[in-house]
């Protein structure tokens, strides 16, 4: 019997995270919900930009409130998903947006959507991604052990980079073929499928304690999630880095829809062509991230990845005059920025979970969301103000010029030395 529960141990080993069952449907139901959100992502800007005429400012607008809960609710999320059972706040947040988006398609039917209402939906459906973001990263470390978190992460990433390629050209289809808003039935059902696949995992997470909890207010918890990164150079770089990157590259997102359809004249088969073909490069990046780290260490592969980001949007300075060349060199732009981004981001994640205390990864997270993802609205409104005034070309070069600057955040701290996941934190 013995001899049989060891051989049982060691094929569990070899097989290592496949092994893992809650991990295994957690991650299926996360892959669907993550192609549906990538049909949505491009279907809704081109509702506004098609159906609704939206004007460059509006477009700005739309983007930044997908964002902005990141901005207003994040620090709160973050305490209460150390408070709260994660798996109880992931499901919420799946069936809650399952439930907002199906109002879009509704809508339409009636002849009644209007710019102010996506703009509503995009935002309460923020709320709920604030939440489940900042949940889902915290609970995998309860899922996984801790020489599985890189694995973990890359097959999240990998999920997300398939959604990349197969969602803006399937989108692109439905748009031309049916309308935005019924493409955006799919995304729905995929929260919902998601949401029933989290309902029956199981994650281990320790008892949470009531007395500290009573004692601590809401304030105080966030205090400490804040102290937490702006007190360690590892995190307060990578925070600094991802932040700077993000404001820029959305000032781009903001107007290089109308960028495309208005200027390049493409359709919307054809945009949805250029991000499937782009993003081709976030799938490898999720394949071979896991060696790279491996062979190079986090410092190297966190730097190095940032730094590639910026060389990658040098190409849409080229994505103007014939349609060939525009195309050519908008896939270029995004083949390399989708494989930097998701290698950085698969190394900076699993970097930042293992180096921070079990009980304060909900704040850790919520607070790096709370800097990284808060400015995505602002370089959103940015990219459209600006894109009403000095033209969409023009701001898309004010962009290139503050993204390729953004490395220099982590290359000018500790974390580009970093071989290791254990460093000792101030």
């Amino acid at each position: 019997m013995m001899n049989v529960q060891r051989e049982e141990i060691r094929i569990r080993q070899r097989r290592g995270i496949w092994a893992n069952r809650d991990f295994l449907k957690f991650w299926t139901g996360q892959s669907l919900s993550m192609v549906g959100s990538q049909i949505t992502l491009m279907a809704l800007p081109l509702i506004a930009a098609i159906t609704l005429n939206a004007t460059p400012f509006q477009m700005g607008v739309l983007h930044a409130v997908e964002y902005a809960p990141f901005l207003l609710f994040g620090l709160l999320a973050g305490v209460w998903v150390d408070r709260w059972p994660k798996k109880i706040l992931l499901v919420i947040s799946d069936f809650g947006r399952a439930a907002l988006l199906i109002t879009i398609p509704l809508l339409a039917w009636f002849d009644s959507l209007n710019i102010f209402y996506v703009c509503l939906i995009s935002f309460l459906t923020g709320i709920l991604t604030t939440f489940y973001s900042i949940a889902y990263q915290s609970a995998l470390p309860y899922m996984l052990k801790n020489n599985e978190l890189i694995d973990g992460n890359a097959k999240m990433e990998f999920s997300r980079s398939v959604a990349g390629v197969s969602g803006p050209g399937f989108a692109g289809v439905m748009v031309q073929w049916m309308t935005g808003a019924f493409s955006i039935i799919l995304n729905s059902i995929s929260f919902l499928i998601s949401g029933f696949l989290t309902s029956t995992i199981t994650v281990n997470e320790p008892e949470q304690r009531k007395d500290r909890q009573s004692r601590l207010s809401v304030w105080e918890d966030m205090g400490k999630g804040l102290s937490l990164v702006f007190t360690s150079r590892y995190l307060r770089s990578i925070a600094a880095c991802s932040a700077t990157f993000n404001f820029f590259y959305n000032m781009i997102q903001a107007v290089l829809i109308l960028y495309a359809t208005r200027v390049l004249e493409f359709s919307p088969v054809t945009i949805g062509l250029v991000m499937t073909l782009g993003s081709i490069g976030a799938v490898l990046s999720a394949i071979l991230s896991n060696r790279l780290v491996g062979k190079f260490g986090f410092g190297p592969v966190i730097t190095g990845s940032a730094f590639c980001q910026g060389i990658g949007f040098l190409f849409l300075i080229g994505a103007t005059g014939s349609k060939g060349v525009a195309f050519g060199m908008m896939f270029a732009s995004m083949f390399i920025v989708s494989f930097a981004t998701t290698v950085y981001n698969i190394a900076q994640l699993s970097f930042r979970q293992s180096i921070t205390e079990p009980e304060m990864l909900g704040r850790m997270n919520a607070t790096m969301r709370f800097v990284v993802w808060g400015v995505i609205p602002i370089g959103a409104l940015t990219g459209g103000a600006l894109g009403t005034w000095i033209g969409l070309y023009m701001t898309i070069i004010v962009a290139i010029i503050g993204g390729i600057l953004s490395f220099l955040w982590v290359f000018w701290s500790p974390v580009r030395s970093v071989t290791a996941g254990k460093v000792h934190m101030e």
